[in-house]
């Protein structure tokens, strides 16, 4: 029978896992966070850092990105599943920032109702909007 533990071997043990498993939760006691928030912003890193370096494999990632983006329904039937919409954008705009697939620029233009081009005007300040002095 071969040794579990072999360098050669692709699977690990139970033991490996268990021991890296308690590292990370020793650190995430140290840090006052959590495991998964360790593993969430290793998995960034990572993401990022292979973003970093442009190759023919990595060209896929931005498209699977997107391609998680939340779909906005052509009507919302309550105010609940619009505010679920809008807090699903924001995560995801989020991630969008935080793994550098785009600049925070393109990310307001994709979510703005006005194309940056257009100057905002206020025709008209209501007394209830302005300071009291």
């Amino acid at each position: 029978m071969p040794n579990q533990l072999a360098q050669s071997k692709r699977r690990q043990s139970l033991a490996e896992h268990k021991a890296v498993l308690n590292a990370l939760e020793a650190i995430a006691e140290a840090e006052h966070t959590t495991v998964a928030a360790l593993l969430r912003r290793a998995a960034r890193d990572l993401v990022r850092s292979k973003l970093a370096k442009p190759s023919d494999q990595m060209k896929k990632v931005p498209s699977a990105v997107w391609a998680c983006a939340p779909q906005m329904p052509s009507r919302f039937q309550t105010a609940a599943q619009l505010a679920r919409f809008k807090r699903e954008q924001r995560e995801f705009d989020q991630v969008v920032l935080d793994l550098r697939l785009v600049a925070p620029e393109v990310v307001q233009q994709h979510n703005s109702i006005a194309p940056a081009r257009c100057a905002v005007r206020i025709l008209e300040l209501e007394s209830t909007h302005a300071k009291a002095s």
